[in-house]
């Protein structure tokens, strides 16, 4: 369900504001209790009838973190009652304070009604506001020494994606890798490495590209090369590249600059180019799909490696594929006739279901 908000003159100015959001369905509830959703969660109170934050400043603790859900709670009480203008006052409201949780397909809306107040008759018992679910940034010297246990033995991987897809694909050779390694993607990090370190000799990889932006304005490679963010690496030498990679970790910033980091790849190593990789973080969306057109020219299909996929996929990475005449890969399944998809279609990956829509894909 995608709802549009188009909003005029609200706390005496003029504004206009529009956002599509996809929610579930309203969840009714007795009272609400958040999900265990293995993230952090904030809380943003406001008064029952009202639609004012009243934490405004814990809103710092959301500087630089992944949002990844948003609910929007509130009361039937009175019983029966029209919400909908309340309740759009209170988006519009986020919106002002947290823009970042609009920014994104992966972000999923839900909507929660509390219907046992007329039971209890303790109103102000009840939270009203919104629930914003994020997924904190990791310290490098916390995932560097996860990453270490893995590639030496001592812990297994805490999700096999890469491993799968790895092993499904095992004609891949020769790739052209281009792997985030902004700090949440330290558990596929330590995947591509302990892979590298244990399979060295069945040559999957040729030249490594990690990216780890340390600027939000990712750099147009088109008209000049700039490895600001960006890290190569050309051995098969398994030291060496776990080497590159901490570098990349320690060194860069958080943003998915993903096809800045494709197009700087195919310019350095244009002999491999009909053979790149791309590992991407499903909870990010790329800061520079302006490139999409370009590399859409190009005529260069980028298999797509998608991390971190529960029951939802970021369609951002759907469109790259789509445009480049490329792939994607789940740890469940591999998609590798997506440019056959046509305008209304829908398709199955991994029990989600997609429809092409105005050129892009959506999830259903």
């Amino acid at each position: 369900m995608a709802i549009i908000l188009l909003v005029r003159g609200y706390a005496a100015a003029q504004v206009t504001v529009r956002e599509t959001i996809r929610f579930k369905d309203t969840v009714e509830v007795p009272k609400y209790q958040p999900e265990d959703r293995g993230f952090s969660l904030l809380k943003l109170k406001m008064q029952p009838g009202e639609y004012h934050i009243q934490n405004i400043k814990d809103l710092a603790q959301l500087n630089g973190q992944t949002i990844t859900g948003v609910d929007l709670v509130y009361s039937d009480y009175p019983e029966g009652e029209d919400f909908s203008e309340l309740n759009r006052l209170r988006i519009l409201e986020l919106h002002m304070f947290l823009p970042d949780a609009f920014n994104s397909p992966i972000i999923e809306w839900r909507i929660v009604k509390q219907t046992g107040v007329t039971q209890t008759g303790g109103l102000q018992n009840y939270f009203h506001g919104f629930v914003v679910y994020y997924r904190p940034l990791p310290s490098f010297e916390e995932e560097a020494s996860k990453i270490k246990d893995v590639i030496e033995g001592k812990t297994p991987p805490s999700d096999s994606t890469l491993l799968k897809v790895f092993n499904r694909n095992a004609n891949w050779k020769d790739m052209l890798v281009v792997c985030d390694v902004t700090g949440s993607m330290s558990p596929y990090t330590a995947q591509l490495l302990f892979w590298i370190k244990s399979n060295q000799r069945l040559n999957t990889f040729k030249q490594i590209v990690f990216f780890n932006d340390d600027d939000e304005k990712s750099t147009d490679q088109v008209s000049k090369e700039d490895a600001s963010g960006l890290w190569t690496i050309e051995s098969g030498n398994s030291e060496k590249v776990i080497k590159t990679a901490f570098d990349a970790m320690q060194k860069g910033g958080h943003y998915e600059n993903d096809l800045e980091a494709i197009c700087y790849a195919i310019k350095k190593y244009p002999e491999n180019k009909k053979n790149v990789v791309l590992i991407a973080d499903n909870w990010e969306t790329p800061c520079d799909m302006r490139l999409v057109e370009f590399l859409k020219k190009q005529n260069i299909p980028v298999r797509i490696v998608v991390c971190g996929v529960t029951d939802r996929l970021n369609t951002a990475y759907l469109d790259l594929a789509y445009a480049t005449g490329g792939s994607i890969h789940t740890m469940e399944q591999d998609l590798t006739d997506i440019a056959k998809i046509g305008e209304g279609k829908t398709f199955k990956l991994g029990g989600m279901r997609f429809r092409m829509s105005g050129g892009r894909f959506v999830q259903l």
